[in-house]
Order: C-alpha cells, then sequence, then structure tokens
C-alpha cells in the first residue's frame, strides 16, 4: 500500500494581545501651590508674624518639618516696609520667633538699628560727637541697652559734652522708666524722642542732631 501523504497543519498564530495605552504622566505639583508641597516635601508651611505693635502683619512664609525648628529664628525688617513710610529707609527693626502653632509663628521685638551711612552724614568737621551707651529697665519689665548720638554744632569742652551727656541719659532713663517698650520704640520710628533729646541738649549748647542709633534686648520679660 502507498503511504498517506499528511497535510501539514499551518502554525496557529497566537492571538494578537491588545497593545497597552500609554499611561498619561501625572504633572508634578507647582511650586506655586503650599498645600501640594506640603505632602510632595513632608513640610509644613507657616506664617511669621509681626508682634501686635505691628498689628500682626505677615512678615515672612516659612517651611519646616518640625515647628520647633522655627523657634528662636530671627527676621530683620525695615521700618519703611513695615509702616509704609518710604522716608524711613534708614530704620530697621529685628525680630525673634518665640512661639508656634499649627499654622503660624509668633515673634517679639528683638533690636533696632539705623544705618551708617545716615549716621555719618549728620558728622561732619568741626562738629563735636557725643555718644552714649546705657542700660534701661523700661516700665513692662524689658532690660534694654540704648545707643545715642548727638551732634554738636562745634567741637567743645569735654565739661559741655559730659553735661550733655548726662542730660541724655537722664531724659532716657526717666522715659524708660514710665514707659512701655511700644511706647519707646513707636516714639523713636515717629522721631519725637529725637526732638525732645534735641531741645533739651540744646539747654546746654546748641544741638545740630540727635539719633537713637541702636536699641538692642539684653532681657525680655516673662511670659
Amino acid at each position: 500500500m502507498g503511504q498517506q501523504k499528511t497535510k501539514e497543519r499551518p502554525e496557529e498564530k497566537a492571538p494578537e494581545q491588545p497593545k497597552e495605552q500609554p499611561k498619561e504622566q501625572k504633572q508634578a505639583p507647582e511650586a506655586s501651590q503650599p498645600s501640594q508641597q506640603k505632602k510632595w516635601k513632608g513640610k509644613d508651611w507657616f506664617a511669621v508674624l509681626a508682634p501686635k505693635m505691628f498689628g500682626e502683619m505677615r512678615l515672612a512664609d516659612t517651611q519646616a518639618m518640625d515647628p520647633e525648628s522655627i523657634m528662636g529664628r530671627n527676621l530683620e525688617m525695615s521700618v519703611a516696609d513695615l509702616i509704609g513710610q518710604p522716608n524711613k529707609y534708614y530704620m530697621k527693626v529685628f525680630f525673634k520667633v518665640t512661639d508656634v502653632d499649627a499654622r503660624n509663628a509668633y515673634t517679639r521685638f528683638n533690636g533696632y538699628s539705623i544705618s551708617r551711612e545716615h549716621l555719618s552724614r549728620a558728622v561732619r568737621k568741626r562738629a563735636q560727637k557725643v555718644e552714649s551707651i546705657n542700660y534701661f529697665t523700661t516700665k513692662d519689665g524689658w532690660k534694654i541697652q540704648v545707643t545715642s548720638v548727638a551732634v554738636l554744632n562745634r567741637n567743645t569742652e569735654s565739661e559741655i559734652q559730659k553735661k550733655v551727656r548726662n542730660a541724655v541719659v537722664a531724659h532716657l532713663e526717666e522715659t524708660a522708666k514710665r514707659s512701655g517698650l511700644d511706647d519707646i520704640l513707636k516714639k523713636v520710628i515717629e522721631g519725637s524722642l529725637q526732638r525732645e533729646m534735641k531741645k533739651l541738649g540744646s539747654r546746654i549748647y546748641p544741638v545740630r542732631f540727635f539719633e537713637v542709633a541702636k536699641i538692642e534686648v539684653v532681657k525680655a520679660p516673662a511670659k
């Protein structure tokens, strides 16, 4: 018998698998959205607020994983920005973070100063500079170190300089005893304390210029 021929079956093709659709890529959160950053970086945003005397205005925003890490931070602000008066450009106020809650970091006053340029313009040739650095305690318990500068019209004898300095110190001490820190700082920023001191010193010898150059916090009152 002849051999039977077997028909070869064509190879069965495996059923085509449906092509995977490309997955949509999620966009990274925008940097301008703090709430998204919070989750992405594991950090929280805190608004740093000024003390009550400046209306607790928002000074800055800062990030932190642990609120305790914000405690003790220092900030420097121009008085021109704080009160919206450009002519106070030479004055600066310093703040220190002393308390933090879920959203805000609260500060206290931590110092004041004026620029060297402002002071150097007032001290001219043949004028006498009388500087005083003294400690005072305010009515509300702040211990502060105040640096003041009086510029007399001419070079003078040491005896006259001493009398002017003593008058300045006595008046500042009296002002501190009957005023809280907020009131003193307000008078300094307004310039009314400087005008008082210039008038007082001029009773002894003509004072052309008087300025509170610096206020440093030695000890803040307990809460």
